[in-house]
C-alpha cells in the first residue's frame, strides 16, 4: 500500500479547531496503569511492547528489530473500541514537529495516515514516513485494530534541521497520543476532514522490550 497521502482540511492534532464539535479536550497524564507491558498476538504470534491509555482504553503497540541504533523499521499496532472514531500517535512525545500516525476504522478494515504538524495548525501529509497496512488490520462489532509497517518512523528532521531519533535500547521513551469519539468525514478517503481530539496525553513505552530477533519473521506472517 505504501504511503497514504493525507493533505486534509481538518483540525490539527496540535490543537486548533476547524469543523469540530464544541467540546474541550481532556489531557490525560501518564499513570502507572499506562506503563508498558508485553503483548503477544495469538493469531500472528507477534510480540509488542504495549501501553493502554485513555478513557476508552486505547492500546498503542510497537515491535522493532533487535538493533542498537536508528534507523530501523517498526511495526505499529493501534487497537481501540469502536467508540473511538480516530486515534493518533506522535513518536516524539509531542504532536508538534514529530512524525504522527493516525488511524480509524473503515468497513471491516482500517486506515493509517502519515502526518506532520509544524505548529498549532492543520497537519500536512508527511512523505518521509511510509506506512504499509499488514494483516491484523480489522474491524469487528466492538473494536478496530490497525497494524502497519513503518519505514522512516525511527528518526526525523525538524525545526530547521534538528534531528530526533528513537533509541531502541531505551526502557522508557515518551510518546504522545490523541483520540476522538467523532467520526472522520469519509473513512475511506485519506483526504477527509476530522474533528478535534476529545482527549490527549503522553505515556512511556519500553522500546527495548519491543526488540525481537524474529522481526523479519513477524513481517512474513503479517504480509498481506
Amino acid at each position: 500500500m505504501g504511503f497514504l497521502k493525507t493533505a486534509v482540511a481538518i483540525v490539527a492534532l496540535a490543537g486548533s479547531s476547524i469543523c469540530a464539535p464544541s467540546s474541550a479536550s481532556t489531557f490525560i497524564p501518564a499513570s502507572p496503569a499506562s506503563q508498558s507491558v508485553q503483548y503477544c498476538d495469538t493469531d500472528s504470534e507477534v510480540c509488542y511492547s504495549s501501553s493502554t491509555v485513555g478513557v476508552a482504553a486505547i492500546s498503542y503497540r510497537l515491535a522493532i528489530p533487535n538493533v542498537t541504533a536508528s534507523p530501523f523499521d517498526l511495526i505499529l499496532q493501534i487497537a481501540a473500541p469502536k467508540t473511538v472514531q480516530w486515534a493518533g500517535l506522535a513518536l516524539g512525545g509531542r504532536m508538534v514537529n514529530n512524525t504522527i500516525a493516525m488511524a480509524w476504522a473503515n468497513g471491516n478494515t482500517t486506515v493509517v495516515s502519515s502526518r506532520w504538524a509544524s505548529g498549532h495548525e492543520v497537519p500536512e501529509a508527511y512523505e518521509a514516513a511510509e506506512y504499509t497496512l499488514l494483516k491484523g488490520s480489522v474491524t469487528n462489532d466492538t473494536h478496530w485494530t490497525m497494524t502497519a509497517l513503518c519505514k522512516g518512523c525511527s528518526s526525523w528532521v525538524h525545526d530547521g534541521g534538528a534531528k530526533t531519533a528513537l533509541d531502541p535500547t531505551s526502557p522508557s521513551i515518551n510518546l504522545a497520543w490523541a483520540a476522538s469519539p467523532y467520526p472522520v468525514g469519509d473513512p475511506a478517503d485519506n483526504y477527509t476532514y476530522m474533528s478535534i481530539h476529545s482527549e490527549h496525553g503522553t505515556f512511556n513505552l519500553d522500546l527495548a522490550a519491543a526488540r525481537s530477533e524474529n522481526f523479519d519473521a513477524y513481517l512474513q506472517s503479517l504480509s498481506m
